[in-house]
């Protein structure tokens, strides 16, 4: 899939669920968003029930998502978490 996504955007969103959101175990959920990383923090994950992006080392990503409706809705949400700071 060719997707385009602001990946600053969407760092400053994890940023956001990881500093005000609930932890959960490994997780962080804020606003119906859960944020994770993993153990060597390369990549950075944020994902509700029909979305999932996972960003790489070098601002590489990857998406999945069940249908353009819930990831045009997950991208609208990071969005607006940007806009809220």
């Amino acid at each position: 899939m060719n997707e385009k996504i602001d990946i600053k955007i969407a760092l400053l969103a994890f940023n956001t669920i990881i500093s005000k959101g609930i932890k959960s175990g490994d997780e962080y959920v804020l606003n119906g968003l859960t944020a994770h990383t993993d153990f060597d923090g390369y990549t950075v994950t944020i994902r509700n029930d029909y979305v999932r992006l996972d960003i790489h080392f070098h601002s590489k990503f990857s998406f999945d998502y069940s249908n353009n409706k819930e990831k045009t809705l997950f991208l609208e949400k990071i969005n607006a978490m940007d806009r809220k700071k």
